[in-house]
This record gives structure tokens, sequence and C-alpha cells, in this order.
């Protein structure tokens, strides 16, 4: 009986000290569980983020890319044309640097985000309501201009704008037969497809070019100017019009799409983006749209090369510019472009403010714990090769 009874009182259980190293060590292990979920999760988000960053910033350079190589071409012309701008110049909506047929992009540079300058991007002043149209300036001529009216309270403080214009064919439309150079309306083959109000170019390439806004619809068989009215709406075209030469089946019919980008604010995500405005069919209703999500800051330079009379050749940057510094656009053959793209979520707190230098420009960012990337890209307009 002894023998049972020592068993017995051996397998009496737990102490209360053995109990509670069970519970410690059961708690390490569902600590470290839980540490290696939490580390697991964090870098998933971090990967995450980063992939959403790195694909919105290729997206938006190589979209900017195709935008600034196909600027100001002219289809089939191969010479430069001397095109004749019919549209009113004296209505307060017309905005030459925009519309003037001889230029093919202007920019706006921000104040204090220059050559050289420091910026610091504060997340209360995102929104483009703080920014003020005078705040942005562009070279024109001797002197600068302000952000134009329909851009005004669009774009973000501390970012730059840029607006492309360039000529799309339309294939296969063309002058019926011969068309006098002082008709009313120019009668064509098809119908002309176009929206009303939409920019128009119409050339043969060698006798003429005429820029005008459509007033005819797009089912119509003809194109024409219309009357000179300001706001039906603007530009418009002038009184009196005459075309540059009488045309015929010769004729080649483009829409001139005129196209701002900028770094917008989305109210709804209350988050930046890079944003088109599209200028085409005139000033009075603009269409714009959100592109990428997260970029939170464009800076542009300009590639200038002097001309002949100074030692330049065209092919070569001679200055790296910033729009309020360009002489004649004209002879911009490049743009430096850096963008900053930002995750939709924070990723750590209390994160240190880092600054990059973006085109020259010392951007600093809010502290937010986002993920942050800048993204470069240097573009020989045109699609010519340049030697920087």
């Amino acid at each position: 009986m002894t023998p049972f009874r020592t068993i017995r009182n051996r397998q009496r259980g737990l102490s209360l000290i053995e109990l509670m190293i069970a519970m410690v060590l059961g708690l390490l292990v569902v600590g470290a569980i839980l540490q290696l979920f939490i580390g697991s999760r964090a870098t998933q988000m971090s990967n995450e983020a980063l992939a959403r960053v790195q694909e919105n910033g290729r997206f938006s350079i190589e979209l900017l890319k195709r935008e600034f190589r196909e600027v100001g071409t002219h289809g089939f012309c191969a010479a430069d044309m001397e095109i004749r701008n019919h549209l009113r110049s004296d209505c307060d909506n017309y905005v030459n640097s925009i519309y003037n047929p001889n230029r093919a992009f202007v920019g706006w540079e921000y104040a204090s985000t220059g050559r050289g300058e420091a910026y610091t991007l504060d997340e209360a002043d995102i929104e483009p309501a703080s920014g003020s149209a005078s705040s942005w300036q562009s070279a024109d001529g001797a002197g600068t201009i302000d952000l134009p009216d329909i851009l005004d309270g669009e774009v973000v403080p501390g970012s730059d704008v840029v607006v492309v214009r360039q000529p799309v064919v339309i294939p296969g439309l063309t002058a019926d037969g011969n068309q006098p150079a002082n008709a009313n309306a120019i009668t064509l083959n098809n119908p002309n497809t176009l929206a009303k109000n939409e920019i128009v170019l119409i050339t043969n390439c060698t006798t003429g070019a005429d820029l005008f806004q459509n007033r005819s619809n797009g089912n119509a068989s003809a194109v024409s100017a219309g009357s000179g009215n300001c706001a039906s709406p603007g530009p418009g075209n002038q009184n009196g019009l005459d075309w540059s030469t009488a045309y015929d089946e010769s004729m080649q019919m483009f829409r001139i799409r005129v196209l701002a980008y900028y770094i917008g604010y989305n109210a709804d995500t209350q988050e930046p983006g890079l944003y088109r405005a599209n200028l085409s069919e005139g000033t009075d209703s603009i269409v714009t749209e959100e592109l990428v999500q997260g970029v939170e800051t464009m800076q542009v330079l300009y590639g200038y090369s002097l001309p002949v009379e100074q030692g330049g050749d065209g092919q070569t940057v001679d200055f790296w510019l910033p729009a309020d510094e360009v002489p004649d656009w004209q002879f911009v053959i490049g743009v430096r472009l850096s963008m900053l793209m930002r995750s939709p979520d924070t990723m750590a707190d209390g994160q240190v403010q880092r600054t990059f230098d973006l085109a020259s420009t010392q951007f600093t960012h809010p502290e937010d714990g986002r993920l942050r990337q800048p993204f470069f890209a240097s573009i020989s307009l045109r699609n010519r090769q340049i030697v920087m």
C-alpha cells in the first residue's frame, strides 16, 4: 500500500508557483506572436504604400513625358507655319500666354520655389483657397504675369503650373472643293466632329494657317468662325474674319489640345494630386480631372538655349531657368521635372521632417509620418535630341 500512496501524493496537481510560471511563459509566447503579427502588418502596409507611391510616381512622370515630347507638333507639316490668329485678344477671357499660336507651352513658378530657394509646405495651407494668383509668376516679354483667373483657386500652394498646347490632326477631313478666302464658313467633305467652341487650326502647310474658335455643331459638314463675341463662350473670334488663303482639298484640320497640369486638391479625400484642366473649348467653362493621387508638389526648370546671335545652337541647354526667368519661350528646348509623391496613410508617429532637392528647390514636407519619394525626369521638347 505504501508505494501506491506515494504515487498518488505526487499527482496532486500544480502548485501556485508552477501555475504562475506557466502563465508567464504563455503570455510571453502570445506577446511574441502579437509582436510578429504587428511587425508583419506594418511591413505589409509599408510595402503596399511604397508600391503605390512608386506606381503613381512612374505614371505621373511618363504621362508628362509624353505631353512634353509631343508639344507644339504640326502633324504632317514639316516646317513651322505662319499662323494667323483670329481669336479676340481684346476679350477679358483671352489669355495670350495660353492661346498664342506661336507659343507651344508656358509655365508658372510659385513664389519662394525658384533656384536655390527653400520652401516648407504647411498641411494647413495645402488647400488651393489659401493661395493667391499673384503668387505664381510667368515670364512674358519684358515682365511677368500672374496665374490666369481660370486657374486661380485650383492650384495647391508651393507647386508649379505647366500649360501645353498640341495640335491633333483630324484624319480624312478636308475642304470640299475650292473655298474662297473671304467665305464665312468652309464646307467640308465630312462632318467636322468638333465640339462647339473648340479651338481649331486649319492649314495647307504652304500658303495659309488659321487659328479660331469653332462655332459650328459637330454634325455639320462645315466649320465656321462665326461672329466676334467675347462671351458665347470666349475667347471668341475677331470681327470681319478673312482666311489667310483660299483652301481646297490640300487643307488639313487640327483640334487644338490646350491642357494645364498642376497639383490640385481633392476635398473628399483631403489629399493633393496631379490634375489636368482642359482649356481647349475656351476659358468660360473648363473641365478639370484628377489624374494621380498623392502628388504633393511639382517643380519644373526649363532648358533654355541661347539664340544664334548670342552663341546658341538650338541643341544645347545653356541655362536651366524657372518659369519667371525665361527670356523667350520659343528657345526652351528641354524640361527638368521633379515631383514628390506621398502615401495616403501615416506610416509612423512623429516622423522627422525631411528636405528634398526638387529642381534646385529645397522642399520640406509636413511632419505627418507619411512615406515619401521624389521622382525626376529630364525631357527634350518635341522629342528632339539635346545636350544637357
